[in-house]
């Protein structure tokens, strides 16, 4: 999934991040229209720790 929901838990958006490789990802409310843009660093002031592990695998190379 190459974006997330408003109302989707943080951890489950890092997860993704991680999945789909992106620091970015569009915000999309339930009618699937675009409410915003969340970034890793936004992120990090919610979830330090969960953004750290976000991060990390978001930076690894294959």
């Amino acid at each position: 999934m190459c974006y997330c929901y408003e109302d989707e838990d943080v951890e489950q958006v890092c997860h993704n991040m991680v999945n789909v490789q992106m620091r970015r990802l569009p915000v999309l409310n339930r009618e699937k229209r675009l409410v915003g843009i969340v970034a890793l660093g936004d992120l990090a002031l919610r979830a330090s720790a969960t953004a750290g592990r976000a991060l990390s695998g978001i930076s690894q190379r294959d």
